[in-house]
């Protein structure tokens, strides 16, 4: 409701539903009689008779006024409901939000998981895992990782530079589960013992030997879950917070510096305690009187709180009340009759225009037929138009646009998804990475534009010296790659020699004859590498070695 209700100040209204000075005649004022009859005082006044105006005044608020009497009924039944409804969205909100911070302690836990079983760790080669935690962090802001054995020592934390002395212990005691349990432990908040700021602690096991040797931890700064309560765009008066499981606040959208560390209000931390979700009246931490609702989470027990300040409630659903009265009113003393007609046929072509809206939104073709409205039609043109402009970004942003094969990123995707089905299939693939040999030489003599025909002309053969199930993608300049599915080094080798073949062939290119070749570089799954940044990586290394042996050669 916010932003949705306005509110009508200063205006009266009569216990009739009338207004003060509303327009009807005045029946005080008189006409002094100039004619005389027998038995007349000339003296006496005779009141004037009501017009046809006034009697249609009459009518009209007879008409309006008990339609305006059961709309204030209904309205005010609504409010309640309306009140109901608000507290199911809020808790909702919440429910997300709590779903919001188990996703990243899930997110920070499978990181870690995938670190302790790193060879570095196994190995204690902690400088080189050092390397790579911090690698691991660059995606991850506001977090820390450390490395600490039951004791609590620290042999490395990324906030720090390897090497320099660490607090001899851990700030919280009860990372030691991770040792006794051997499972993942997240901590409440505390102040960090190396960062000195609020922070939360994922920690998992590292094992060897099924035993547990360290526990590698993620510190987690609070501004994370600050991050998490800004997403939902709630009200500026309303309250949020997130709370650990002991109840302390760990994020809040409001005086966050003061109530940090603190533990919840009274009223949140008794509903807490009695249930997983719900809502109740009571008051925050500083004393404001609210609606709160909160969702706790039963994997975390961290819990997610919204309040919304009472005052502000009834202000959005009163000020609701009086747009509708207004409204209400409004369309029954001027737009009843005009509205029906209208409006019917207003809806339809409105309605009219949700298929090709839902077809624009699943990326089908839009086609629309007239609807005899302007405004209908221009919408409609417009949704059709945006489904061309839709086709040719989605197609733009995958393809390159000189040569309408697939762009880096298009290819570096599919090539992932490829390497997963291999990987649960046992299949193979092979990746050849392409260079042209004489290219430059070609954009310098003859300049660009003649370029940029000859690269058409090189993605033509290309797609001609492979499959429709492989896939060919221009990587930039005069760098191609070629995904080759279900086919082994051998195979790929074969292909990439038809494709050498292929490209060295003349070119024609307007009235000139061109010669170029292709020094091209294979790798394949899994022997090269079982990530698509390792196969292109093997591949351009293979590609240099042929580049090195001399033109148009196959490594």
């Amino acid at each position: 409701m916010r932003g949705d209700c306005e509110r009508l100040s200063n205006r009266k209204t009569l216990c009739d539903g009338s207004t003060p000075n509303s327009g009807l005649p005045d029946y005080s004022d008189t006409i002094r009689s100039t004619d005389f009859c027998l038995g007349c005082d000339p003296g006496m006044k005779t009141n004037r008779s009501p017009s046809i105006r006034s009697r249609l005044v009459l009518l009209t608020i007879a008409c309006i006024t008990p339609a305006l009497f059961m709309a204030i009924m209904l309205i005010s039944y609504n409010y309640q409901q309306a009140k109901a409804e608000l507290i199911r969205n809020s808790i909702s909100t919440a429910r997300a939000l709590s779903m919001a911070v188990d996703r990243d302690f899930a997110s920070t836990e499978s990181t870690l998981l995938a670190l302790a079983t790193s060879p570095h760790l196994t190995a204690n080669k902690l400088a080189a895992f050092y390397s790579q935690a911090n690698e691991v962090l660059v995606n991850r802001p506001n977090t820390n990782i450390a490395l600490m054995d039951i004791d609590g020592k620290q042999y490395l934390n990324t906030s720090r530079p390897f090497g320099v002395a660490l607090p001899p212990r851990s700030a919280d005691a009860r990372m030691k589960l991770v040792f006794e349990t051997g499972q993942t432990v997240i901590s409440d908040m505390f102040i960090g013992s190396v960062t000195k700021r609020p922070i939360v602690v994922v920690g998992v096991p590292v094992q060897r030997n099924n035993k547990v040797f360290y526990s590698l931890n993620a510190g987690i700064s609070t501004k994370r879950f600050d991050d998490l309560l800004v997403q939902p765009a709630l009200p500026s008066t309303w309250i949020g917070a997130i709370l650990d499981e002991s109840g302390t606040i760990v994020a809040r959208t409001r005086a966050l510096n003061q109530f940090i560390g603190k533990k919840g209000s009274p009223d949140l931390l008794n509903s807490i305690a009695q249930s997983m979700e719900g809502s109740f009246e009571g008051k925050t931490s500083e004393g404001t009187e609210v609606v709160a609702v909160f969702s706790r989470s039963e994997v975390t027990n961290w819990t997610v709180a919204i309040g919304i300040p009472i005052a502000t409630l009834n202000n959005e659903l009163w000020g609701r009340l009086s747009w509708l009265v207004f409204a209400t009113s409004l369309l029954l003393a001027i737009s009843l009759g005009l509205a029906w007609l209208i409006g019917g046929r207003l809806a339809r072509s409105v309605r009219s225009l949700a298929a090709p809206a839902l077809a624009l939104g699943s990326g089908e073709p839009v086609t629309i037929s007239a609807f005899n409205l302007r405004e209908a039609d221009e919408v409609g043109e417009a949704l059709v138009k945006a489904s061309v402009m839709l086709s040719h970004a989605q197609h733009r942003a995958n393809h390159d646009v000189l040569t309408g094969l697939a762009n880096r990123e298009l290819f570096k995707e599919i090539l992932n998804q490829q390497l997963a089905v291999c990987e649960r299939l046992s299949s193979h693939l092979s990746v050849l990475y392409i260079d042209l040999d004489g290219f430059k030489g070609v954009n310098d003599l003859h300049g660009h534009a003649t370029g940029d025909k000859l690269l058409r002309v090189v993605a033509e053969r290309l797609k001609l010296s492979i499959r429709e199930s492989d896939v060919a993608a221009r990587l930039g300049g005069d760098e191609f790659s070629v995904l080759l599915l279900n086919a082994k080094t051998e195979e790929a080798t074969v292909v990439a020699q038809k494709i050498s073949a292929s490209l060295e062939a003349a070119y024609q290119i307007d009235h000139l004859i061109l010669k170029i070749s292709a020094s091209i570089g294979v790798a394949g799954y899994p022997q090269h590498g079982a990530t698509g940044k390792v196969l292109l990586h093997s591949a351009d290394d293979a590609m240099y070695r042929a580049k090195a042996e001399g033109k148009g050669k196959v490594r």
